[in-house]
């Protein structure tokens, strides 16, 4: 039941997240057209891969860390990020054109979002993680209703999160605990050789994540125009969000949970069962309502532009049905298994962008056949790690029996 309840809490601030998030989108598209909407989305993607690239997944030992390392911990992710942060700002900004500043402070603010997220994950403090959500969400829609043009828009959204983060940090975590010594080379360099392993594998693998959720919006601004992106940045703010509400709350929530039980050296088979069920019974609800209910709503109330969106939400089902079955599963691998597991099904992950938004395109094939390319290549890799992560949670009962026999 405490895992049933925290799914639901940290699904219900993703629903109110996405519902800011979609108004946001629909205020830009409003005011300034759907290619802004494929800009602000561009930006928007280049900025969560780079917040991944500034962690690199310190911030996923923060959770299962043990009390006297947390503060290590801690320094160690916000002074990487400052450093990170710099060198993604000034590729991504040089190859896109964007103000180098900005996005260095943005693509930072967003790097403690994911440590703030961490800290209240490793506390079971949901309430403070569901406010947080909807806040960031809120940055960006208040950003838009207050400011005159898209100049100024994007300046507030940045001061605003990063005023918005360091209170919440503030909130978490108490910094009276911090010496000098935790800032020290020394004692940053010794938690980066302890935890190698992991940041090296688990953050590759964070980081192709993230690429490949967020690599195709850029991608399509660069093959194709920044309206068929805005098409795209629509299907997956509308389309996606069920997907990632659900998602995300399953993962945080087992993460969260089993976490704990790796830390008590235990494995609750029984209870990944029922979270493959739940997810794909939530995986099948999703795609019926978005095949029905999709074409309905952006026929009732929305423009020409939102019309001619449809077909792109109807090649993504086979995506979207595999985004979400399985893919909160892999938590088991990055807790109990093999972290260059995890890692591989996120360079296949990235392969597959490369074969269908660069290769395809570059040889002259549509968006349409790129898109669908995608989304059957997605779906297909999917049922390879569903077996993988049967197998592994199979493995841990079994070891599991043994230890109690």
């Amino acid at each position: 039941m405490n895992l049933i309840k925290s799914i639901s809490s940290i699904a219900s601030s993703s629903v109110l997240s996405q519902l800011i998030g979609a108004f946001s989108v629909w205020l830009i598209s409003h005011r300034y057209g759907m290619a802004e909407v494929g800009h602000y989305a561009m930006i928007y993607s280049n900025v969560l891969i780079g917040a991944q690239v500034c962690t690199f997944a310190s911030q996923l030992l923060i959770p299962r860390q043990e009390d006297h390392e947390l503060g290590q911990n801690v320094v160690f992710c916000l002074l990487q990020s400052l450093l990170m942060a710099l060198p993604w700002a000034v590729i991504t900004g040089l190859i896109f054109e964007l103000n180098i500043a900005f996005l260095y402070l943005l693509t930072f603010g967003y790097a403690l979002v994911l440590v703030a997220e961490n800290l209240s994950l490793r506390g079971g403090n949901y309430p403070f993680l569901t406010f947080q959500r909807i806040a960031v969400s809120l940055v960006v829609a208040i950003a838009l209703l207050a400011m005159p043009n898209p100049t100024l828009f994007y300046l507030a959204w940045m001061v605003g999160i990063l005023l918005l983060l360091s209170a919440c940090l503030i909130r978490l975590f108490n910094f009276k605990s911090l010496t000098l010594h935790h800032f020290s080379i020394a004692m940053n360099l010794r938690f980066l050789r302890e935890h190698w392993q992991h940041i090296s594998r688990v953050g590759s693998a964070e980081v192709l994540a993230m690429a490949s959720n967020n690599l195709p919006t850029m991608l399509i601004n660069i093959w194709f125009s920044p309206l068929v992106a805005g098409y795209f940045s629509v299907v997956s703010r509308f389309c996606l969000s069920p997907v990632m509400i659900i998602g995300n709350a399953v993962r945080n929530s087992i993460f969260s949970k089993w976490s704990m039980d790796f830390r008590n050296h235990t494995f609750n088979y029984p209870e990944y069962k029922k979270v493959r069920l739940l997810l794909l019974g939530a995986a099948a609800v999703c795609i019926l309502g978005i095949w029905v209910f999709y074409p309905l709503v952006m026929r009732l109330g929305f423009s020409e532009e939102w019309l001619n969106s449809i077909p792109t939400s109807r090649y993504m089902l086979p995506y979207l049905f595999a985004a979400l079955a399985v893919s909160p599963l892999t938590v088991i691998e990055l807790i109990f298994g093999s972290r260059r597991y995890f890692l591989r099904i996120q360079i296949e992950q990235l392969l597959i962008i490369v074969i269908a938004f660069i290769a395809l395109p570059y040889f002259g094939v549509k968006y349409e056949i790129a898109l669908l390319a995608f989304s059957f290549l997605t779906f297909a890799r999917y049922l390879f790690i569903l077996l993988k992560m049967n197998q592994r949670a199979k493995m841990l009962s079994l070891q599991e029996q043994k230890i109690c026999s």
